[in-house]
């Protein structure tokens, strides 16, 4: 499993409920999962922080099979090239 690092520009706060929130994508089987992730904090909070807790959430989100989440299977280039040749072949 491998977490894409989470930058203080994809963090937002929300001033109504005191929270930071992020999407956060995580690669694990051949597969993509976005997490939409909220942690409670002050806006003092170092982005650091913010960043690992909502890390360390969808981490645990995933680990739990949390459904509220996107997925999409990564497609590699040799993937691609062989679905592209039998799309050929069938054309044919």
């Amino acid at each position: 499993m491998q977490i894409t690092k989470v930058t203080p520009e994809m963090i937002r706060y929300n001033p109504v409920t005191n929270m930071f929130e992020a999407n956060v994508e995580l690669r694990a089987d051949s597969s993509v999962y976005h997490y939409p992730c909220a942690v409670e904090g002050a806006l003092m909070m170092p982005l650091a922080m913010a960043a690992f807790k909502l890390t360390q959430q969808a981490k645990h989100r995933h680990a739990d099979g949390d459904s509220l989440h996107t997925y999409r299977e990564e497609h590699t280039a040799q993937a691609e090239l062989t679905a592209e040749g039998q799309h050929l072949k069938t054309a044919a």
